[in-house]
């Protein structure tokens, strides 16, 4: 049923592999980087969807790297970064989207103000030129690892400006695969 991995030490079954490399990267430091799961019954898993003064929906596409998670380098919090995002947000365009989320714990952090010129708060970016940012000012992050969500309130930025714009909430959740 499962592929096999040949190894030096013999055959392994491929999920056998991955934990393997999981774990040692979780060991080590270092941050996992995997492939999406696939969208839950609901169709509401790896879709983040913006309403406010902007609205709109971010999917997370097919990729090798679409997720990476884990310890930050410093080990005092999380990260994760999910890229490819595909979708389109009124008033800031479509394309490709990242968001990138700093978790301080595992399980539910709450945000109750933002520094919106932090590079260590939730934001979404897009690869636009100019590069188009929303950023965090409120909300919560569940951080469960390779799965999680967010309801934030994110503020507008073009990188670059040192104006921010109208606000937005942003609701979804991700799912890196197991």
């Amino acid at each position: 049923m499962f592929e096999t991995v040949k190894c030096s030490r013999g055959r392994w079954s491929r999920e056998r592999a991955a934990a393997i490399i999981l774990t040692g990267m979780v060991l080590f430091g270092g941050v996992a980087l995997v492939s999406p799961g696939t969208a839950s019954a609901s169709g509401a898993t790896n879709t983040f969807t913006f309403s406010g003064a902007y609205s709109g929906t971010l999917k997370l596409t097919p990729s090798s790297f679409n997720c990476s998670f884990g310890k930050t380098y410093s080990g005092k919090g999380y990260l994760v970064t999910l890229s490819h995002m595909k979708g389109t947000i009124s008033g800031a365009g479509t394309g490709a989207w990242a968001m990138s989320a700093y978790p301080s714990k595992k399980g539910t952090t709450h945000v109750g103000a933002a520094d919106v010129q932090s590079l260590t708060d939730t934001s979404f970016q897009s690869t636009g030129s100019p590069i188009i940012s929303f950023v965090e000012t409120s909300g919560s992050i569940t951080y469960k690892g390779s799965t999680g969500s967010i309801k934030i309130t994110v503020k507008y930025h073009a990188v670059g400006s040192t104006t921010y714009g109208k606000v937005a909430t942003v609701t979804g959740s991700w799912n890196c695969g197991s």
